[in-house]
């Protein structure tokens, strides 16, 4: 599902670490959810709603956010 928001970053970086932030809190209020929602990702995408990167939600997110960062630049 889309954010028909979303929020404005200045470069990649920000938007990584916007996004690591939106992850953490919602496992936060819900650590339960950690579990449902294995195999789901936030993508961070352009204005033009093209994706820019990947992180897990579910699973082993605490430990493995960076690790499991992707990049869709290439």
């Amino acid at each position: 599902m889309a954010d028909p928001t979303g929020i404005e970053v200045t470069d990649l970086a920000m938007a990584h670490a916007e996004a690591r932030r939106a992850i953490e809190e919602l496992l936060q209020e819900d650590p339960a959810l950690e579990h449902d929602l294995i195999g789901w990702s936030l993508v961070v995408a352009d204005a033009a709603g093209k994706s820019l990167l990947s992180l897990p939600i579910g699973g082993s997110v605490q430990s493995d956010l960076a690790s499991g960062l992707t990049s869709c630049l290439n």
